[in-house]
């Protein structure tokens, strides 16, 4: 267990490294964008109300819904992340949930999206619908200093995996995806289906993986550079309480 453990350490600043390649192709939808095996962003999770979300940060920086939130409560009456959340070195919901998306963050800020099923780990690939494979995962990822949250993957391989449906709701979508060796954030530009917003992502930029982010009543998302905040979702910036969760992604200096 030791070794298997100093080698997700040794792993845990590099497994998530996409290869360097091009950017997302810029377009109005994106958010924003990350090339190069994302070294010019670097993302984390912040768990709520824990953490606060940065007030006035030193570079542009983006603060956004991240995994659902659930209504039951942590034991120390905070809210819970819908799905498999590790965060902080704690294992904070170590239930799968029914989607198949991963998201996991690196100590360096570095992200990767993975199917439930083969998450890429310390030079294997682990399927988390197994108990005991999910559990030795989340303790090691939570002392390797990974973050992991759970989501519905929407395009896998390059694939779309969603299936229109009939009276589906429309709400404006924020999808997380990757895309030749970078990832960026997309936003729709009008309420869609989230068959409809995933067919319009795959057709401006192709992904390889992405990840739905929460929306609705719970369409949190502001840049904030330079003492400037600017708004990209429907919820004020003090409105946090019922939050669990944020993806917060920022410009490294000189990035």
């Amino acid at each position: 267990m030791r070794h298997r453990l100093a080698a997700a350490l040794a792993l845990a600043g590099t497994l998530l490294a996409l290869p360097a390649a091009a950017c997302p192709d810029a377009g109005p939808q994106l958010l924003l964008r990350s090339c190069s095996g994302g070294d010019a962003l670097a993302a984390r999770l912040l768990l709520l109300p824990d953490e606060a979300p940065p007030a006035e940060p030193a570079t542009e920086t983006w603060v956004m819904t991240g995994a659902y939130t659930g209504e039951d409560r942590r034991a120390d009456g905070g809210p819970m992340p819908v799905g498999l959340f590790v965060h902080g070195g704690r294992i904070i919901n170590p239930n799968l949930g029914r989607m198949d998306g991963i998201l996991l963050i690196g100590p360096d800020g570095r992200l990767g999206l993975h199917h439930r099923r083969r998450v890429a780990f310390a030079g294997a690939r682990i399927d988390l619908t197994d108990l005991g494979a999910r559990l030795r995962f989340a303790r090691a990822a939570a002392q390797a200093g990974l973050s992991v949250a759970q989501s519905h993957l929407l395009i896998v391989d390059g694939a779309v995996d969603v299936k229109p449906r009939q009276d589906a709701p429309r709400f404006v979508r924020r999808i997380l995806f990757t895309s030749g060796g970078g990832f960026g954030v997309w936003q729709s530009p009008l309420p869609m289906t989230l068959a409809e917003a995933t067919e319009a992502l795959a057709a401006a930029h192709a992904p390889e993986m992405a990840l739905n982010l929460d929306m609705g009543s719970y369409d949190y998302c502001w840049r904030l550079d330079g003492g400037a905040a600017t708004r990209c979702g429907l919820v004020d910036r003090a409105d946090t309480a019922r939050f669990s969760n944020f993806l917060v992604v920022a410009r490294r200096p000189g990035g």
